[in-house]
């Protein structure tokens, strides 16, 4: 494979132009409708040697971010695939990534039992969140960018503060944490786990607000937000379904599993389009399966494009959607 990217250099004209890209406003909801990927845009390999483990896109959807088991952080340009900076300083595998919603941070979450904070402008270490005693598999900012949680191994849960670095809030969970995610206005973490449930936390407090168990049989490998409706989010598992929850109602509103697809990973994030109309999950044989969120009907499956398991596919506010495989690669596709 081609070597890798520099020590930490920012390819800093383009890096700027994505990142003034990704500071925009983002509209409480979008107007538009979503097209349905068909075909790879761009194929990249994204870690020559490594596997990769996370895939995640910036607010507007203009800047994408991968981590890796080479230890890398890497950004992306949503737009044409070209790599902006590689991000170093993990010592261990990077199992999580996210960007801030502000457009100011990227995060990567270790192996080495620590969470780092890049500022992307410099591609510099702006702080290393240290306190988890097992592997961090989920980690995200709140939707205010001041604060992140983090989640993994040790079954515990923790609320920090950005500009701090500073623990607010450690909740112990019962089960390894495979991913979390918050609620749009910041009140409610919701996290998945090993034992197959999903939990809520008060996220002031910290205090453990409700358990709902029986979604799926297996392992929970993702939960992410419905775009269209705050009060409902989406789960993968390894029991090949996903689930819509409500969170309010604590229930399992819709049900979606396919004849062709199978969930190959412990941390297989699925997404849902921006306006809320498909739920989308990659698989263990590398295709890519879409259903229709309201019907649950299979809409369509993309396959021969990924050779080896899915592990990650997010779909921007800007309709680009992308995925990344476990052996080395990252598809943008149009």
């Amino acid at each position: 494979g081609g070597g890798g990217g520099g020590g930490g250099q920012p390819a800093s004209s383009s890096l700027s132009e994505a990142q003034s890209a990704s500071t925009t406003t983002t509209e409480p909801f979008l107007s538009f409708t979503c097209t349905l990927p068909t075909a790879p845009k761009q194929s990249v390999v994204a870690h020559e040697r490594s596997e990769v483990h996370s895939l995640s896109t910036s607010s507007s959807g203009s800047m994408l971010i991968t981590g890796s088991d080479d230890r890398m952080v890497r950004l992306w340009d949503a737009r044409n695939g070209s790599r902006l900076a590689t991000l170093e300083g993990a010592v261990k595998a990077v199992m999580c990534v996210a960007l801030s919603g502000d457009g100011n941070l990227a995060l990567g979450a270790s192996g080495d039992l620590a969470i780092r904070l890049w500022t992307i402008r410099t591609a510099r270490i702006a702080n290393t969140l240290t306190g988890h005693t097992g592997k961090i598999y989920a980690a995200g900012f709140t939707p205010d960018s001041k604060g992140l949680y983090s989640g993994g191994y040790d079954r515990m849960l923790k609320l920090w503060d950005v500009s701090t670095g500073e623990t607010l809030h450690s909740m112990y969970c019962n089960s390894s944490c495979n991913d979390a995610t918050m609620s749009p206005e910041g009140a409610v973490l919701m996290s998945v786990h090993l034992d197959a449930s999903l939990r809520l936390w008060d996220t002031r407090t910290g205090a453990f607000a409700h358990e709902v168990a029986g979604m799926h049989t297996q392992p929970v490998t993702s939960v992410c937000h419905n775009p269209a409706s705050p009060n409902q989010v989406l789960t993968n598992g390894r029991d090949d379904q996903l689930c819509l929850v409500d969170v309010r109602k604590y229930d399992c509103v819709a049900r979606y599993k396919h004849a062709g697809y199978k969930n190959g990973v412990n941390w297989n994030r699925a997404t849902m389009s921006p306006d809320g109309k498909y739920v989308v999950a990659g698989g263990c044989d590398g295709s890519i399966t879409i259903w229709n969120a309201e019907t649950t009907e299979h809409v369509d499956t993309l396959r021969g494009h990924h050779k080896s398991p899915v592990v990650s596919c997010s779909w921007g506010d800007n309709d680009l959607f992308a995925s990344a495989e476990k052996e080395h690669r990252m598809i943008l596709w149009q």
